[in-house]
């Protein structure tokens, strides 16, 4: 078996990043880098568009506390790589002498500034499409990979260099690697992964049509194909931004046809049937359901059409639930950060002696629950020296509505998990349901003032039954 052929998911890709990093930028007891910067390769990460690479390498950046700096190589010329050419006269051998000398790479410029900026001495350099770049810049590229440098300039000492490219078969202007410059690389060769995408996205909530199609289709994640002569390409970043789309479009009560999903999903077949599926979509029985589990009603007049679904339904139903009580959550945590903002100012009348009088001349910026708030106590209370009446207020206004989104979104958590473990005992669903959750901070935040019994319960089962793989052999 050809071991340098072998694929990783961007998930694995991002271990084995942090891993790199942290060899990358490991010292001596004497505080020097234990790997010399003319032995460290760079990493490459080669995949089809549309993974992520770049992202990846963002977030381990920002999660190791290093500066990033990112460029794409198709986008400059030889002149902004090595710097512009200066003549300047020079002593050569007793002899003046007129020299060419160049002024500093835009790149290099660049990470000096990014050091002055954040303070961070060390940082990954990232260059996308590094297969790319056009046959006058591959001597350049030969010399930034041997000697991290761009012309007369150096990378300065503690910066990482990482780069990604495309296969030639999903980017035209993309070349193999020869052989020469391969060598000096770390490859890592990508695969797209309906499992490492889902674990991305979850956090940012996907919509559920959209999940549950991917469920159902995961082989159109990423389509690579030609229509009427022309190359066509579906990526993770079009299923992504159709999500967001798809959003914006419902909240907006505009209509969504076949052409609207056509401008994300350019491979006709594709889109045609991701229009069929979202066309077909059971939204009233998903609101229906959502609403009932809301309230803790019972779903016996559509339990067995529940039962009966279909797979790709089922998947859409789950989705849609989760995605409710996500909002839910947000609902409670937009809540919870008002109440910190108005309880601040609250405590500042309370410490002046005079409620109305300090409200009264109440200024600066606040958000508009703090001033409806002021205002609705200022409209019923003419003098409250005690400041009875302001806590009374706030205790049965904003906290207490607090506390009942709060209640809502968790009881809506406990009912969704008991409906999806008596109606698809044994099904994946569950899974997604709480992972889901469990991977949303802001869910969590909330969850987490509040007993939810099955959420744990589920959540313990999983963990059980799914235990981490270590990094090192993820590859």
């Amino acid at each position: 078996m050809n071991m340098s052929r072998t694929t990783i998911t961007i998930k694995q890709a991002k271990d084995q990043l942090v891993l790199a990093a942290k060899q990358y930028f490991s010292k001596d007891a004497c505080g020097a880098y234990r790997l010399d910067r003319r032995r460290a390769r760079p990493i490459c990460l080669m995949g089809p568009a549309g993974l992520g690479k770049t992202e990846v390498v963002r977030q381990v950046a920002e999660e190791q506390g290093l500066g990033f700096v990112s460029y794409s190589i198709t986008h400059h010329t030889r002149q902004s790589l090595l710097g512009l050419p200066q003549l300047r006269e020079v002593q050569l051998g007793g002899e003046t002498v007129t020299a060419t000398r160049y002024t500093m790479s835009e790149i290099i410029t660049d990470i000096w500034q990014e050091m002055e900026r954040t303070g961070r001495k060390e940082g990954i350099l990232f260059l996308d499409e590094f297969n790319a770049a056009a046959a006058s810049l591959h001597p350049v590229m030969l010399q930034l990979l041997q000697n991290k440098a761009l012309g007369q300039h150096a990378i300065p000492d503690g910066w990482m260099l990482v780069v990604a490219g495309n296969p030639s078969d999903s980017n035209r202007s993309a070349e193999r690697l020869d052989a020469v410059t391969a060598d000096r690389l770390r490859m890592l060769r990508l695969r797209p992964d309906l499992a490492a995408w889902k674990e991305y996205m979850m956090p940012r909530g996907i919509h559920p049509l959209v999940l549950a199609y991917l469920e159902c289709y995961s082989e159109d994640l990423h389509q690579l194909g030609t229509e009427d002569g022309v190359v066509t390409i579906v990526t993770p970043r079009a299923w992504e931004d159709l999500s967001l789309q798809l959003y914006f479009y419902e909240q907006e009560g505009a209509a969504v046809g076949e052409t609207v999903i056509g401008q994300v999903i350019q491979n006709e077949a594709v889109a045609k049937r991701f229009w069929l599926h979202y066309k077909k979509k059971e939204q009233a029985l998903y609101r229906k359901t959502a609403s009932q589990l809301e309230q803790g009603l019972p779903l016996n007049q559509q339990w067995e059409r529940l039962r009966a679904l279909q797979k790709q339904d089922v998947w859409a139903l789950t989705a849609f639930l989760a995605d409710r009580i996500q909002r839910m959550c947000r609902q409670a945590a937009e809540e919870e950060q008002a109440l910190e903002t108005l309880h601040g100012v609250l405590q500042e009348a309370l410490g002046s002696g005079d409620c109305v009088a300090y409200l009264r001349g109440l200024s600066g910026e606040h958000p508009s629950s703090t001033w409806t708030f002021v205002q609705s106590y200022l409209e019923q209370v003419e003098e409250d020296p005690s400041g009875d009446g302001l806590r009374t207020a706030y205790q049965t206004g904003p906290l207490a509505r607090r506390g009942a989104l709060v209640d809502r979104a968790c009881a809506m958590l406990e009912h969704t998990i008991d409906f999806c473990r008596r109606c698809y005992p044994e099904q994946p669903q569950m899974e997604y349901l709480v992972e889901s959750i469990a991977r949303d901070k802001t869910c969590q935040s909330i969850v987490s003032l509040r007993e939810t019994p099955l959420f744990t319960a589920a959540g313990r089962e999983l963990y059980v039954r799914k235990p981490k793989t270590p990094a090192r052999k993820a590859v």
